[in-house]
């Protein structure tokens, strides 16, 4: 669902980029008061996680495919403010470094992604576990959450695109709506398998410590980036099928990128270099999370 750029208006990509950026900074202010000293580790692992798992495209049907968003395990492993700050780098890192949406509308797709999607999947997954207790509860949580996610973002992305007048409001909320219907039940079921399995190796005393579930996470996202990506559906995603649909797929514009389409330049195997790009995205992403979540809790601890 990453927008790329001119699919938007500049004004629609100002407002998005102020809201966005305020966001953010909320985030960061609550990590300088909010003291958790472990975050830094699970940030990392969230985040790697979450970049490995949004390369693997799954098909949906033969003309269309779909990806994890993420944003329901970053808040379910995170809570909102550390799992919206964790979405807001991967998709950073996406767009600066792999060209996955445009740098003007990176606001856009840090608040659909990273704010909308996060602040649903935590406000509902809250909401399902005050219900239902236990595992139970939990595992219906993340799959409620998850699927309340991706349809938020999809709504959200619907809107700025309407506004912009890249399409009319109720097509393109139709449109979107019917697109990620399918790849919302989809996430939906990929995430109660992920906090499953979670949930399953957290009981293990070698893996009881977040340090030790970290480095477990961050080899799991390597693995997965490096063998599964390679093998992800080339179909186009839910925004690009509506796009095409509807007509306006040629309004999108060029991106730099120093890793184009997720592969190493260079390379002259096209599975190596997805492989390789994978791993080093989720190096990125994983430094990147570990480093901005360890100088907000140092930052705590000196006041």
């Amino acid at each position: 669902m990453h927008i790329p750029n001119g699919f938007l208006t500049d004004p629609v990509c100002a407002a998005t980029t102020l809201a966005s950026t305020a966001a953010v900074g909320y985030c960061i202010a609550r990590l300088r008061r909010d003291e958790l000293a472990s975050s830094a580790p699970l940030m990392a692992a969230t985040g790697a996680g979450i970049f490995a798992a949004q390369m693997v495209n799954f098909p949906i049907d033969g003309a269309t495919s779909g990806h994890v968003i993420g944003a329901a395990l970053a808040a379910i492993a995170l809570g909102p403010w550390r799992g919206m700050l964790t979405m807001a780098i991967v998709l950073a890192v996406q767009c600066l470094v792999f060209g996955d949406g445009g740098l003007a509308v990176l606001g856009a797709n840090v608040l659909n992604m990273a704010v909308v999607a996060t602040l649903v999947a935590w406000g509902v997954y809250q909401f399902t576990i005050r219900q239902l207790s236990g595992m139970p509860g939990k595992l219906a949580g993340a799959g409620a959450a998850a699927f309340a996610s991706v349809l938020a973002a999809a709504v959200a992305c619907s809107a700025e695109l309407a506004v912009s007048g890249t399409y009319a409001a109720g097509d393109v909320l139709t449109a979107m709506l019917s697109v990620h219907l399918v790849i919302a039940l989809c996430e939906g079921l990929i995430t109660v398998s992920i906090v499953a399995a979670a949930m399953a190796l957290a009981t293990q005393p070698r893996l009881a410590s977040p340090g030790n579930l970290a480095v477990v996470g961050i080899a799991a996202a390597i693995a997965g980036a490096a063998l599964l990506a390679p093998l992800a559906s080339s179909s186009p995603d839910g925004l690009e099928r509506v796009a095409e649909n509807l007509n306006f797929a040629t309004l999108a514009g060029d991106t730099f990128a120093i890793v184009p389409e997720y592969e190493v330049p260079g390379v002259s195997s096209p599975l190596l270099a997805v492989a390789l790009a994978g791993v080093f995205g989720v190096g990125i992403v994983a430094i990147a999370s570990y480093a901005i979540g360890r100088t907000a809790t140092v930052r705590v601890r000196k006041q």
